[in-house]
Protein backbone atom coordinates (compact mmCIF):
# COMPACT_ATOMS: atom_id res chain seq x y z
CA UNK A 1 0.00 0.00 0.00
CA UNK A 2 1.40 3.40 -1.05
CA UNK A 3 1.89 5.52 2.19
CA UNK A 4 0.59 9.20 2.98
CA UNK A 5 3.09 11.62 1.25
CA UNK A 6 2.22 13.42 4.26
CA UNK A 7 3.35 10.98 6.64
CA UNK A 8 6.94 10.66 5.25
CA UNK A 9 8.32 14.35 5.45
CA UNK A 10 10.52 15.83 3.28
CA UNK A 11 14.32 15.65 3.91
CA UNK A 12 15.06 18.78 3.44
CA UNK A 13 12.41 20.37 5.23
CA UNK A 14 12.43 18.19 8.72
CA UNK A 15 14.36 20.11 11.49
CA UNK A 16 14.55 19.25 15.47
CA UNK A 17 13.69 22.22 18.23
CA UNK A 18 16.99 21.78 19.64
CA UNK A 19 19.94 23.85 19.96
CA UNK A 20 22.13 24.33 16.28
CA UNK A 21 26.37 24.38 16.34
CA UNK A 22 26.01 28.25 15.08
CA UNK A 23 24.53 31.13 15.91
CA UNK A 24 21.12 32.60 13.96
CA UNK A 25 20.70 35.69 12.49
CA UNK A 26 17.31 37.25 14.10
CA UNK A 27 14.19 35.81 12.45
CA UNK A 28 10.35 36.77 12.95
CA UNK A 29 8.89 33.42 11.58
CA UNK A 30 5.19 34.33 12.64
CA UNK A 31 2.66 34.53 10.09
CA UNK A 32 0.49 36.57 12.60
CA UNK A 33 0.79 40.13 13.51
CA UNK A 34 1.78 40.43 16.99
CA UNK A 35 -0.28 43.56 17.91
CA UNK A 36 -3.09 41.94 16.45
CA UNK A 37 -3.01 38.52 18.68
CA UNK A 38 -1.86 40.29 21.63
CA UNK A 39 -3.89 39.77 24.78
CA UNK A 40 -6.96 39.18 22.56
CA UNK A 41 -9.36 36.05 22.25
CA UNK A 42 -11.32 34.27 20.20
CA UNK A 43 -14.65 33.62 20.97
CA UNK A 44 -16.80 30.87 19.69
CA UNK A 45 -20.36 30.39 20.04
CA UNK A 46 -21.24 26.46 20.86
CA UNK A 47 -24.56 25.09 22.31
CA UNK A 48 -24.23 22.45 24.86
CA UNK A 49 -25.34 18.76 23.67
CA UNK A 50 -26.94 16.15 25.81
CA UNK A 51 -26.45 12.80 26.50
CA UNK A 52 -22.67 12.40 28.03
CA UNK A 53 -22.60 14.80 30.37
CA UNK A 54 -24.95 13.66 32.91
CA UNK A 55 -22.62 11.01 33.74
CA UNK A 56 -20.83 11.45 36.57
CA UNK A 57 -17.98 9.26 35.03
CA UNK A 58 -17.32 12.23 32.39
CA UNK A 59 -16.23 15.73 32.77
CA UNK A 60 -18.96 18.07 31.93
CA UNK A 61 -18.28 19.93 28.22
CA UNK A 62 -21.44 22.53 27.83
CA UNK A 63 -20.13 25.51 28.88
CA UNK A 64 -20.24 27.99 26.19
CA UNK A 65 -17.71 28.35 25.14
CA UNK A 66 -16.43 24.60 25.99
CA UNK A 67 -13.20 26.40 27.83
CA UNK A 68 -10.10 28.87 27.55
CA UNK A 69 -6.84 27.83 25.49
CA UNK A 70 -3.72 29.79 25.58
CA UNK A 71 -1.36 28.99 22.93
CA UNK A 72 2.36 30.17 23.37
CA UNK A 73 4.70 29.79 20.31
CA UNK A 74 8.31 30.40 20.11
CA UNK A 75 9.47 30.55 16.73
CA UNK A 76 11.55 33.71 16.44
CA UNK A 77 14.76 33.51 18.96
CA UNK A 78 17.29 36.30 19.47
CA UNK A 79 21.01 35.62 18.17
CA UNK A 80 22.51 35.59 21.67
CA UNK A 81 20.40 32.27 22.50
CA UNK A 82 22.26 30.46 20.11
CA UNK A 83 18.81 29.16 18.75
CA UNK A 84 18.07 29.21 14.97
CA UNK A 85 14.07 30.36 13.91
CA UNK A 86 11.76 27.59 14.33
CA UNK A 87 10.57 27.82 10.45
CA UNK A 88 7.26 25.57 10.22
CA UNK A 89 5.85 26.80 13.86
CA UNK A 90 2.97 29.26 12.32
CA UNK A 91 1.51 26.61 10.49
CA UNK A 92 1.27 24.52 14.31
CA UNK A 93 -0.49 27.83 15.46
CA UNK A 94 -2.96 28.47 13.04
CA UNK A 95 -3.94 24.68 12.82
CA UNK A 96 -4.30 24.76 16.98
CA UNK A 97 -6.13 27.69 17.12
CA UNK A 98 -8.50 26.17 14.18
CA UNK A 99 -9.00 22.96 15.98
CA UNK A 100 -9.59 24.99 19.51
CA UNK A 101 -11.85 26.87 17.91
CA UNK A 102 -13.49 24.10 16.36
CA UNK A 103 -14.27 22.49 19.57
CA UNK A 104 -15.89 25.42 21.17
CA UNK A 105 -12.97 27.08 23.02
CA UNK A 106 -11.81 30.91 23.34
CA UNK A 107 -8.30 30.80 21.93
CA UNK A 108 -5.34 33.34 22.89
CA UNK A 109 -2.45 33.50 21.11
CA UNK A 110 1.00 34.63 22.20
CA UNK A 111 4.01 35.09 20.26
CA UNK A 112 7.85 34.91 20.71
CA UNK A 113 7.94 35.70 24.62
CA UNK A 114 10.72 36.11 27.01
CA UNK A 115 10.28 34.31 30.33
CA UNK A 116 8.92 37.29 32.21
CA UNK A 117 6.21 37.63 29.41
CA UNK A 118 5.68 34.26 29.66
CA UNK A 119 5.07 33.89 33.33
CA UNK A 120 3.46 36.63 33.05
CA UNK A 121 0.85 35.62 30.20
CA UNK A 122 0.42 32.32 32.58
CA UNK A 123 -0.66 34.23 35.71
CA UNK A 124 -3.46 36.59 33.24
CA UNK A 125 -4.67 33.05 31.35
CA UNK A 126 -5.05 31.44 34.99
CA UNK A 127 -6.65 34.35 36.65
CA UNK A 128 -9.54 34.48 33.76
CA UNK A 129 -11.02 31.54 35.16
CA UNK A 130 -11.84 33.50 38.17
CA UNK A 131 -13.55 35.66 36.38
CA UNK A 132 -15.35 33.60 33.60
CA UNK A 133 -17.00 30.17 33.87
CA UNK A 134 -15.95 27.57 31.57
CA UNK A 135 -16.03 24.21 31.73
CA UNK A 136 -11.96 23.39 30.78
CA UNK A 137 -8.48 24.64 30.19
CA UNK A 138 -6.26 24.06 27.56
CA UNK A 139 -2.41 25.41 27.35
CA UNK A 140 -0.08 24.56 24.81
CA UNK A 141 3.34 26.33 24.61
CA UNK A 142 5.94 25.55 21.75
CA UNK A 143 9.59 26.44 21.79
CA UNK A 144 13.05 25.04 21.41
CA UNK A 145 14.30 22.74 24.73
CA UNK A 146 17.47 22.28 26.23
CA UNK A 147 18.40 20.49 29.17
CA UNK A 148 15.22 18.80 29.16
CA UNK A 149 13.80 22.56 29.73
CA UNK A 150 11.66 24.84 27.69
CA UNK A 151 13.76 27.89 26.75
CA UNK A 152 12.45 31.59 26.24
CA UNK A 153 13.38 33.60 23.07
CA UNK A 154 16.61 34.60 24.63
CA UNK A 155 17.86 31.10 25.22
CA UNK A 156 16.85 31.56 29.16
CA UNK A 157 15.71 27.70 30.34
CA UNK A 158 12.04 27.56 31.87
CA UNK A 159 11.36 24.69 34.44
CA UNK A 160 7.96 23.66 32.92
CA UNK A 161 6.58 21.79 35.88
CA UNK A 162 8.10 24.07 38.81
CA UNK A 163 7.11 26.85 36.84
CA UNK A 164 4.00 26.43 35.28
CA UNK A 165 2.58 23.72 36.10
CA UNK A 166 2.17 23.90 39.45
CA UNK A 167 -0.01 27.50 39.45
CA UNK A 168 -2.51 25.12 38.18
CA UNK A 169 -2.55 22.30 40.81
CA UNK A 170 -5.89 22.51 43.22
CA UNK A 171 -3.94 24.68 45.74
CA UNK A 172 -3.04 27.28 43.67
CA UNK A 173 -5.96 27.78 40.92
CA UNK A 174 -9.56 27.13 42.81
CA UNK A 175 -11.31 27.87 39.89
CA UNK A 176 -10.18 24.78 38.08
CA UNK A 177 -10.86 22.27 40.60
CA UNK A 178 -12.25 19.42 39.44
CA UNK A 179 -12.38 20.95 36.11
CA UNK A 180 -9.68 18.71 32.68
CA UNK A 181 -6.51 20.48 32.35
CA UNK A 182 -4.76 19.91 29.13
CA UNK A 183 -1.42 20.49 28.50
CA UNK A 184 0.33 19.98 25.04
CA UNK A 185 4.37 20.91 25.56
CA UNK A 186 6.40 21.09 22.06
CA UNK A 187 10.26 21.40 22.57
CA UNK A 188 13.20 18.98 22.87
CA UNK A 189 13.84 17.35 25.61
CA UNK A 190 17.43 16.54 24.97
CA UNK A 191 19.91 15.82 21.99
CA UNK A 192 19.30 12.18 21.18
CA UNK A 193 18.17 11.05 17.51
CA UNK A 194 15.16 8.47 17.71
CA UNK A 195 16.45 6.04 14.79
CA UNK A 196 13.80 3.47 15.43
CA UNK A 197 15.10 -0.19 15.48
CA UNK A 198 15.49 -2.50 12.37
CA UNK A 199 12.99 -5.46 13.52
CA UNK A 200 9.45 -4.32 13.03
CA UNK A 201 7.05 -4.71 15.83
CA UNK A 202 2.91 -4.77 16.16
CA UNK A 203 1.72 -2.03 18.16
CA UNK A 204 0.80 -3.24 22.00
CA UNK A 205 -2.10 -2.03 23.68
CA UNK A 206 -2.00 -0.52 26.82
CA UNK A 207 -2.03 -3.46 30.06
CA UNK A 208 -5.93 -3.50 31.24
CA UNK A 209 -6.02 -1.35 34.33
CA UNK A 210 -8.54 -1.85 36.92
CA UNK A 211 -11.37 0.56 37.27
CA UNK A 212 -11.11 3.14 39.88
CA UNK A 213 -12.72 2.69 42.60
CA UNK A 214 -14.10 6.56 44.41
CA UNK A 215 -15.16 7.08 47.31
CA UNK A 216 -17.01 10.26 49.01
CA UNK A 217 -13.91 11.90 50.74
CA UNK A 218 -13.94 15.13 52.19
CA UNK A 219 -11.70 17.36 50.32
CA UNK A 220 -9.16 17.34 47.04
CA UNK A 221 -5.90 15.90 46.51
CA UNK A 222 -3.02 19.04 45.50
CA UNK A 223 -2.91 17.42 41.89
CA UNK A 224 -6.26 15.80 39.67
CA UNK A 225 -7.45 16.31 36.06
CA UNK A 226 -4.40 16.74 34.88
CA UNK A 227 -3.00 15.45 30.92
CA UNK A 228 0.12 16.37 29.72
CA UNK A 229 0.89 15.82 26.68
CA UNK A 230 4.81 15.90 25.76
CA UNK A 231 5.91 16.18 21.78
CA UNK A 232 8.74 13.57 22.95
CA UNK A 233 10.05 11.54 25.24
CA UNK A 234 13.26 12.56 28.18
CA UNK A 235 16.51 12.99 26.39
CA UNK A 236 14.96 13.26 22.99
CA UNK A 237 14.46 16.00 20.05
CA UNK A 238 11.47 16.63 18.88
CA UNK A 239 10.72 16.58 15.02
CA UNK A 240 9.28 19.35 12.81
CA UNK A 241 8.74 19.87 9.20
CA UNK A 242 8.91 23.45 7.95
CA UNK A 243 6.35 23.10 5.57
CA UNK A 244 3.28 21.59 7.98
CA UNK A 245 4.40 22.10 11.05
CA UNK A 246 5.38 19.89 14.27
CA UNK A 247 4.93 16.16 13.82
CA UNK A 248 3.09 15.64 17.20
CA UNK A 249 1.06 18.81 16.39
CA UNK A 250 0.24 17.10 12.51
CA UNK A 251 -0.76 14.17 14.30
CA UNK A 252 -2.58 15.59 17.08
CA UNK A 253 -4.92 18.40 14.65
CA UNK A 254 -5.88 15.32 12.34
CA UNK A 255 -6.70 12.51 14.74
CA UNK A 256 -8.96 15.25 17.02
CA UNK A 257 -10.35 16.22 14.19
CA UNK A 258 -11.37 13.20 12.90
CA UNK A 259 -12.73 11.76 16.63
CA UNK A 260 -13.57 14.66 19.15
CA UNK A 261 -17.32 14.35 18.00
CA UNK A 262 -17.40 10.67 19.50
CA UNK A 263 -14.07 9.53 21.07
CA UNK A 264 -12.94 10.03 24.37
CA UNK A 265 -9.78 12.20 24.66
CA UNK A 266 -7.61 9.38 26.21
CA UNK A 267 -8.45 7.13 23.04
CA UNK A 268 -7.97 10.02 20.97
CA UNK A 269 -3.78 10.16 22.31
CA UNK A 270 -4.02 6.25 21.49
CA UNK A 271 -4.64 7.16 18.15
CA UNK A 272 -2.32 9.65 17.89
CA UNK A 273 0.64 7.50 19.29
CA UNK A 274 -0.71 5.09 15.97
CA UNK A 275 -0.63 7.76 13.60
CA UNK A 276 2.74 9.11 15.19
CA UNK A 277 4.42 5.69 14.73
CA UNK A 278 4.06 5.38 11.15
CA UNK A 279 5.89 8.70 10.54
CA UNK A 280 9.34 8.86 9.72
CA UNK A 281 11.90 11.53 8.16
CA UNK A 282 12.99 10.29 4.26
CA UNK A 283 16.70 10.22 4.71
CA UNK A 284 18.63 7.43 5.14
CA UNK A 285 18.23 7.00 9.02
CA UNK A 286 14.41 7.09 8.65
CA UNK A 287 14.05 9.21 12.31
CA UNK A 288 11.20 8.72 14.13
CA UNK A 289 9.50 10.06 17.58
CA UNK A 290 7.61 8.69 20.18
CA UNK A 291 5.21 11.46 22.31
CA UNK A 292 4.73 10.81 26.11
CA UNK A 293 1.14 11.80 27.98
CA UNK A 294 1.17 11.90 32.27
CA UNK A 295 -2.09 11.92 33.68
CA UNK A 296 -2.21 13.24 37.13
CA UNK A 297 -5.62 12.32 38.54
CA UNK A 298 -7.26 12.64 35.10
CA UNK A 299 -9.97 9.87 36.67
CA UNK A 300 -13.01 10.25 33.98
CA UNK A 301 -13.50 10.31 30.41
CA UNK A 302 -13.62 13.30 28.31
CA UNK A 303 -15.62 14.28 25.26
CA UNK A 304 -15.09 17.86 23.58
CA UNK A 305 -18.87 17.49 22.42
CA UNK A 306 -18.05 20.23 19.33
CA UNK A 307 -21.17 21.74 18.27
CA UNK A 308 -22.18 20.94 14.61
CA UNK A 309 -22.95 24.44 13.64
CA UNK A 310 -18.94 24.73 13.54
CA UNK A 311 -17.72 22.03 11.92
CA UNK A 312 -18.15 23.57 8.08
CA UNK A 313 -16.67 26.73 9.62
CA UNK A 314 -13.39 25.88 11.40
CA UNK A 315 -13.47 22.05 9.76
CA UNK A 316 -11.17 22.64 6.56
CA UNK A 317 -7.57 23.05 6.95
CA UNK A 318 -6.39 23.34 3.03
CA UNK A 319 -6.11 27.54 3.68
CA UNK A 320 -3.36 26.34 6.13
CA UNK A 321 -1.28 25.15 4.07
CA UNK A 322 1.96 26.38 1.94
CA UNK A 323 2.02 24.88 -1.40
CA UNK A 324 5.96 26.60 -1.34
CA UNK A 325 8.84 24.46 -0.56
CA UNK A 326 10.23 26.63 2.31
CA UNK A 327 8.29 29.03 4.92
CA UNK A 328 8.92 32.61 3.96
CA UNK A 329 9.24 35.05 7.18
CA UNK A 330 6.52 37.11 5.51
CA UNK A 331 4.62 35.25 3.11
CA UNK A 332 3.15 32.67 5.23
CA UNK A 333 -0.89 31.97 4.34
CA UNK A 334 -3.32 32.87 7.29
CA UNK A 335 -7.02 31.80 6.80
CA UNK A 336 -9.20 34.17 5.49
CA UNK A 337 -10.95 36.08 8.39
CA UNK A 338 -8.79 34.97 11.28
CA UNK A 339 -6.97 38.26 12.43
CA UNK A 340 -10.41 39.81 12.51
CA UNK A 341 -12.00 37.16 14.43
CA UNK A 342 -8.93 37.26 16.93
CA UNK A 343 -9.18 40.75 17.17
CA UNK A 344 -12.77 40.64 18.54
CA UNK A 345 -12.15 37.53 20.74
CA UNK A 346 -11.44 38.29 24.07
CA UNK A 347 -13.60 41.79 23.95
CA UNK A 348 -16.66 40.43 22.92
CA UNK A 349 -15.58 37.14 25.59
CA UNK A 350 -15.42 39.63 28.86
CA UNK A 351 -18.00 42.10 27.33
Amino acid sequence: MERNKEFIDNIELDETDAKPSKHPDYHNTSGLDQETVKNEYQEVQGKPQSGKVSDTNVYPMSSTPRGMAMIINNGAFQPQSGFNPRHGSDVDVQKLANLFQYLGFAVLVKQDLAQAEIMESIDDFKQQFEETIVDMCIVCIMSHGSGGNLVDIQGYEIDVEEEILKKFYNTQCPALQGKPKLFLLQYCRGGELDLGVEVPSEFRDALPVDKLKLQRISKLPAVTDFLIANSTVPGFVSNRNMKYGTWFFQCLVEVFKENAKHMDIRDMFDQITRVLNEKESNDSSRRKQTFEVTNRGFYKKLYFNPDEVLDEEYGNDEEYKNDDDTVSDKEEQIKKGFKKRVREAWKALVN
